[in-house]
């Protein structure tokens, strides 16, 4: 018999690396555009490539770390990409070679992605997790509302001063299942999004 889907450490870490998208994803997008527009803004003068070598190259660091990430807790082994060969000796050569390296351009691409791919694992794992692990625990400790808050209940909505309570025994029992339920599918749908990201990362960051 097959161990149960939230059980397993799998679940957890992929959990874990769906969270963490969104604070790196904010750091990542956050240098990545700030550096690219203000290279491209400045292109014509001798600081735009110095900006733009500086975003892919640390694009191109944040890579790496990326690589070791989805190794940890995602179970992708991403192979690194060759080291940037400068066409010629010399700072020119050095800064054509970096702003030529299609690994530098996809770490960026990645980069820049992972915010809005970080909004919507975190919103996803973060909503779906509390809500069906509340609901199916709800059993518990529904008598909290009575004892402490003065409620029959947790309070479904209030309509014109009149207010609906889970507090009979059926509305417990199906917050319960309907809670379960829930777990259960979100151990899916974290599954399906840690997919996504894997593909992104083999695709973008090797």
């Amino acid at each position: 018999m097959s161990t149960p889907a939230i059980l397993t450490g799998r679940t957890w870490r992929e959990t874990l690396h769906l969270i963490l998208d969104l604070p790196l994803g904010v750091l990542s997008f956050s240098y990545v555009i700030t550096l690219f527009c203000f290279g491209v803004g400045t292109v014509m003068t001798f600081l735009g490539l110095p900006v733009l070598v500086a975003c892919v190259g640390g694009a191109r660091g944040f890579a790496a770390m990326e690589r070791a990430r989805a190794r940890a807790l995602l179970g992708e082994d991403v192979p690194a990409p060759e080291r940037v060969a400068p066409p010629r000796p010399g700072f020119l050569g050095w800064t054509r070679g970096m702003l030529a390296n299609g690994a530098n351009w996809r770490a960026a691409l990645y980069a820049f992605l992972l915010l809005p791919m970080g909004v919507l694992g975190f919103t996803l794992a973060v909503t779906l997790w509390s809500v069906g692990i509340c609901a199916a625990l709800y059993p518990l400790y529904q008598w909290v509302f009575p004892t402490y808050v003065g409620w029959p209940g947790y309070r479904l909505w209030e309509n014109n001063g009149h207010s609906h309570y889970l507090s009979t025994v059926p509305e417990i029992a199906a917050t319960c299942v309907a809670g379960i339920l829930l777990v259960l599918l979100t151990t899916q749908v974290v599954r399906g999004l840690a997919a996504v990201r894997r593909g992104m990362a083999r695709t973008l960051l090797r």
